[in-house]
């Protein structure tokens, strides 16, 4: 052993100032899809730290683990029906995980809704006289991690009747059909069911 004060000054201990410039990580702000959003505490803008695309990402999930399995396969890359984009630019062709950061850039994160564990259906939500002004579908966006899009609709006084597509995972899925029912609303999915 050494004697006490020996080698504790090493220069391999004391941080040269350049390597604190070199280090310095930018904050970047991360655009959290509806879908994950509860993942990432209801937030839809989060504001990360990182140099490059793969350093955010590494942050944000060890932020929030719950966003780990959602945009990572088993090997650690990115799901390949995750699209990210570095104000507006697709990073597979720029640097891919790579990407250079700089201060105030905006990163997008975009599931790919066709293929992988996001699928897009198409439902006929006919609604009770007592639901007919009530905000259903956006309650159904707000409490479970889908996307609407209404394609179609007819409402008079006694009755109304909208086509829906959602987007979002199978249990997200499920779990708003389950509510739409509890509700009263009758659900019938439309023949061809999931939209490539």
């Amino acid at each position: 052993s050494s004697p006490p004060g020996k080698g504790r000054t090493s220069s391999k201990f004391r941080p040269r100032s350049d390597d604190f410039v070199k280090e310095k990580e930018m904050e970047v702000r991360v655009r959290i899809p509806t879908p994950l959003k509860k993942l990432a505490g209801e937030q839809d803008i989060v504001q990360a730290k990182g140099k490059t695309v793969g350093e955010v990402l590494q942050w944000l999930t060890e932020t929030y683990p719950g966003l780990q399995e959602r945009l990572r396969d088993e090997r650690g890359e990115v799901r390949r029906f995750i699209n990210i984009y570095v104000n507006d630019e697709d990073i597979r062709f720029i640097q891919n995980l790579e990407t250079p950061l700089k201060e105030g850039d905006q990163i997008s994160i975009i599931p790919a809704i066709a293929g992988g564990a996001f699928s897009k259906r198409r439902v006929t939500l006919t609604f009770p006289p007592n639901l007919i002004k009530e905000p259903v579908i956006y309650n159904i966006g707000h409490r479970f991690k889908v996307v609407t899009n209404i394609r179609g609709a007819n409402v008079s006084e006694n009755m109304g009747w909208v086509t829906l597509e959602i987007d979002g995972e199978e249990e997200e899925y499920s779990k708003a059909l389950s509510y739409l029912k509890e509700i009263g609303v009758k659900v019938e999915p439309v023949e061809r069911n999931v939209i490539e």
